[in-house]
């Protein structure tokens, strides 16, 4: 009787190992996750600072070039919009997802790419803020809102980040404001194919066979934004984490378990890209 109760308390070697490799993979996906955030991190930001120097040169390049009637040849406004943002760097390089001129009721007028969804459409009546760039003396305006012509996406939720600012002539009469921004899915889907990379280097560099599973997330009054192709569920899962409180001390490391896959959690909040914006990354060992 005493030898079996004996044998009740002895754990199987197998299954010591087997929870040890569970804590040791749990270490090693929220390291990862860490790894990829730090890299991330400078880069997001870099990113938002390139429009916010860029911008207002841009805006005063098309100042210089705009017909005195923006809208009169939509044409050669198009021409004036690319132009503009290829003569300065900052612009040329930036990750937004469009770049519009709107005239001075707030309709855009015309965008650098084609097929152009914002022609037409009025930007203010998404992002009202807007309008203070439409004043002789402002200088960078920012607002987050949605707008359907903005989307980075055809299906499921998203958001934008859109900076403004005012076109004057050479006389200095606003002549309507040049607008861009970026969807944050599309971003989410530039930061996360930066994390492969990353993650791929490390694997190179240290001889590793298998690369993690990533996932990058810009979080915002709740929501999680993944790229185009993210499971919802795997947003749903980050929305769960409630980041908001998670995030308020400094940066937060954890797991979660999504669809019976474990997965390191990396998050931070990310006040260059909008007060109450948080970056988040899982990954998961293949």
């Amino acid at each position: 009787m005493r030898s079996s109760w004996l044998a009740s308390l002895i754990v199987p070697a197998a299954l010591v190992a087997t929870l040890s490799g569970c804590e040791d993979n749990s270490k090693e996906q929220e390291q990862a996750a860490g790894y990829v955030l730090d890299k991330l991190v400078p880069v997001a930001n870099e990113d938002a600072a390139q429009v916010r120097r860029g911008l207002p040169e841009g805006a005063k390049k098309l100042g210089e070039i705009v017909d005195s009637d923006p809208g009169a040849n939509l044409v050669a406004l198009q021409k004036a919009i690319r132009g503009a943002r290829a003569s300065v760097k900052d612009l040329d390089i930036a990750k937004s997802t469009f770049f519009t001129f709107v005239d001075t009721t707030g309709i855009a007028l015309r965008s650098e790419a084609d097929p152009d969804l914002l022609a037409q459409k009025s930007v203010l009546s998404s992002f009202p803020s807007l309008k203070k760039a439409l004043e002789p003396s402002a200088g960078l305006v920012e607002a987050w809102g949605e707008m359907q012509e903005m989307r980075g996406v055809r299906t499921g939720p998203d958001t934008q980040w859109v900076a403004a600012h005012p076109v004057k002539d050479k006389e200095g009469q606003v002549k309507g404001m040049f607008v861009t921004g970026w969807s944050f899915r599309r971003f989410a889907l530039h930061l996360e194919e930066m994390a492969k990379r990353e993650l791929l280097d490390r694997a190179a560099r240290e001889k590793q066979k298998k690369v993690p599973i990533v996932y990058v997330f810009l979080v915002r009054d709740g929501k999680a934004y993944g790229a185009p192709v993210t499971p919802d569920i795997n947003a749903q899962a980050v929305e769960g984490l409630d980041l908001a409180n998670k995030t308020q001390s400094g940066p937060f490391r954890g797991t979660i378990e999504i669809t019976n896959r474990s997965y390191g959690v990396a998050a931070q909040r990310m006040p260059d890209l909008g007060e109450g914006t948080i970056l988040s990354v899982i990954a998961s060992s293949v």
